[in-house]
């Protein structure tokens, strides 16, 4: 073999033996694009039977795996009332996920990237009642 030929086997092999890393869609399911920073942000609600919702997300880390974790909140008539939040620096498949419990239809969801610093949900948050359902029927 040429050594040209050689130093091209040597680029593309590795490239092509690589696992394909995930699109950037939503892992398997019904979810919803709530934002975009460095990752790509998806939630779904389920209903309780009090009533309640939980949301589950999943943020998609682009393929970098050295990424930082994620932060989500859920607010509740104001940014200074979080009801509830999450962290995760757990990346598996290159999504990090969280579940938020006990929240309502008009609470809102706020997702980062942890480079940002601690959660600090915004006005704008994702309402969880534009949230497709986790359990479609």
């Amino acid at each position: 073999m040429s050594p040209r030929r050689a130093a091209l086997a040597a680029v593309l092999l590795p490239a092509l033996a690589a696992p394909a890393v995930a699109g950037a869609n939503p892992p398997p399911g019904d979810w919803t694009l709530v934002r975009k920073d460095a990752f790509k942000h998806y939630a779904c609600r389920t209903k309780e039977k009090d009533g309640d919702y939980t949301v589950r997300t999943a943020s998609f880390d682009n393929g970098n795996e050295t990424e930082p974790g994620v932060y989500t909140a859920m607010a509740r008539g104001s940014n200074k009332n979080v009801v509830t939040y999450r962290t995760s620096k757990t990346w598996s498949a290159h999504y990090a996920r969280t579940t938020l419990r006990n929240v309502h239809s008009t609470d809102r969801l706020w997702m980062q990237g942890a480079y940002y610093g601690p959660v600090d949900p915004w006005s704008d948050g994702f309402t969880v009642s534009k949230l497709k359902r986790c359990d479609p029927r």
